[in-house]
């Protein structure tokens, strides 16, 4: 498996998966051709039905990404359709094929085989009951032969049994969930955070109050066991207003005015005063155009003798008023 390529960004065939082409949903994907010399990818089987229908073939070349979620294809379905289906070559490789243990009577049943994106070369397996009852993860490196409906791997009895079980999604998943819900100063948070995993990778996307919680949380979920990384996609508000407010700072329109950015979860509130409403207007369309901001709420006021920033909203209404430039001096009123 390549250092350099995370597992991630791995392309992962899971016998099964739907087959997506660039106009819709076509067949699942039955097996697949790996050419034994170079050990990379030829292409993909698929089948319109899981037990019927037409089978077809689509090339690496055509292949975008694969994921449990499915395979993604750079063709329309009715070129896929009309393609030669005796077009590809190399060792085929399903469902059914057997993956046995050099040396020894293990054997097991081909689960999973994964990929580099850009050359198509072999990076992982997961073979079922190889060792009995559990899913395991061998890397390309112990792949010492393959034929078709046949893997043969090579790997002494120490480093065999030292191989971690590979856990299905679902558990992960409820361990990942139970771990973020029994973090308490999380709770608040957890309603804009989604947490998925996908092929044994934790997705963690969304918004969080601020960068040290992202921290805690990838801290903690770090400890459930099985998970093979973790991509922490989390957008931090304190993050979110520094880099809007500078957005703010170096644009020619709203540079230099008094706007306060302040998020919550995502939801950006613009406070403040402005000259005119391209200012407010520009403002806004600044704020929109981060990724990561959920929505933006714009109380801007539009006043050509702005100098007062609005920053906090008591709890019956109005606003506090900080003056600038120069020193802060907050008015309780």
């Amino acid at each position: 498996m390549s250092k350099a390529t995370p597992i991630s960004e791995m392309s992962k065939f899971n016998f099964g998966s739907k087959i997506i082409c660039t106009d819709g949903e076509y067949g699942v994907l039955s097996g697949l051709s790996i050419d034994p010399m170079t050990r990379r990818l030829a292409g993909i089987n698929i089948k319109q039905g899981r037990f019927f229908g037409k089978a077809v073939r689509a090339s690496f070349e055509h292949i975008l990404g694969a994921s449990s979620d499915g395979v993604m294809l750079n063709v329309r379905r009715e070129e896929l359709a009309a393609g030669d289906p005796a077009g590809l070559s190399g060792a085929y490789l399903d469902a059914r094929s057997v993956v046995e243990r050099a040396g020894s009577a293990s054997t097991g049943i081909l689960k999973l085989v994964a990929v580099q994106p850009d050359s198509g070369e072999l990076a992982y397996i997961v073979a079922h009951n190889l060792r009995p009852g559990q899913d395991i993860m061998l890397r390309a490196e112990f792949v010492t032969a393959l034929s078709p409906e046949r893997i043969i791997v090579t790997i002494a009895d120490e480093a065999f049994n030292a191989l971690p079980r590979y856990h299905p999604d679902d558990e992960l998943q409820q361990d990942v969930e139970s771990v973020l819900f029994d973090l308490t100063p999380m709770h608040i948070d957890l309603k804009a955070v989604t947490a998925r995993v996908l092929d044994g990778v934790l997705y963690l996307d969304g918004n969080i109050s601020s960068s040290l919680r992202s921290d805690i949380a990838q801290d903690q979920v770090y400890g459930v066991e099985g998970l093979l990384e973790i991509k922490n996609n989390l957008v931090a508000d304190d993050t979110l207003a520094a880099d809007i407010a500078m957005a703010l700072g170096l644009d020619p329109i709203t540079r230099d005015l008094p706007i306060g950015v302040y998020p919550r979860l995502g939801e950006v509130r613009l406070s403040g005063a402005v000259h005119n409403a391209q200012q407010k207007a520009s403002a806004e369309e600044i704020a929109r155009k981060f990724p990561g901001g959920r929505s933006v709420v714009n109380d801007l006021l539009v006043d050509p003798k702005a100098g007062m920033l609005h920053v906090m909203s008591p709890a019956e209404g109005g606003e506090m008023e900080d003056k600038v430039p120069g020193k802060y001096v907050r008015h309780t009123q």
